[in-house]
């Protein structure tokens, strides 16, 4: 996040389940999650007042009295407050997901510069139910995080879709790299008018910076910058 703010990102946005990795129940289990969300939720926001950026973090979340988990992308503003949050809808009932209960509503947020965002996780998208009511709420721009792996399972015109029936830019943010799943050919992109624009995929973390014009509601640019170690 400190790249990207140097690099003059104003928002940013993780990949499915940033702070855990996908396959974390199997290897740590989910105690920590209600245990340790106040300081997370700290640390977040003083990063994003810290460097003065808009961040939808990927994590798990759990509820207010613990007693629920989701798949969330939590929004922080700028100045460091939690404006908002996604919870996963199209949650899988077994294997990596299981832990997690599901949302119940589609998701739309006003963030300054870009505009209204409908959010959405991974195999969110695949429901064309839930891309039409989001998009019926008023959107400028669709944006999901994603641990969606080529193959089998893999995503299969979704974004496209979405873009094209909707009228909307399509941004993902997918993870790379390997997990329980080998993330390395999973492609982060951009959609526009039923069409992948650009891709982007890689065995590591990377930044991608994408240039979107609020005012007329369009992508100007895409580029690609290495991570560097911490």
């Amino acid at each position: 996040m400190l790249q990207a703010s140097a690099l003059g990102a104003t928002l940013v946005v993780s990949p499915e389940l940033a702070t855990s990795g996908y396959g974390f129940r199997d290897l740590i289990g989910t105690g920590w999650i209600a245990r340790d969300q106040p300081a997370l939720f700290t640390w977040a926001g003083d990063l994003a007042r810290r460097v003065s950026v808009f961040l939808l973090l990927g994590t798990p979340e759990a509820s207010p009295d613990g007693t629920e988990l989701f798949n969330s992308l939590i929004l922080f503003a700028s100045d460091g407050t939690r404006v908002g949050h996604h919870r996963k809808i199209n949650t899988l009932r077994v294997g990596s997901e299981s832990w997690s209960q599901p949302g119940d509503r589609p998701t739309v947020l006003a963030i300054a510069g870009v505009g209204r965002v409908g959010l959405f996780v991974c195999a969110d998208m695949h429901s064309q139910r839930l891309v039409r009511e989001t998009t019926s709420l008023g959107v400028d721009l669709l944006l999901s995080s994603a641990a969606w792996a080529p193959g089998e399972h893999g995503p299969n015109g979704e974004w496209e879709w979405a873009s094209k029936t909707t009228g909307r830019p399509v941004l993902v943010c997918n993870r790379t790299g390997p997990d329980v799943l080998d993330f390395s050919g999973a492609r982060s992109i951009a959609a526009v008018d039923g069409a992948i624009v650009q891709s982007h995929e890689s065995s590591g973390s990377a930044i991608v910076l994408v240039d979107w014009d609020a005012q007329v509601g369009k992508l100007k640019n895409w580029r690609v910058a290495a991570a560097e170690e911490q």
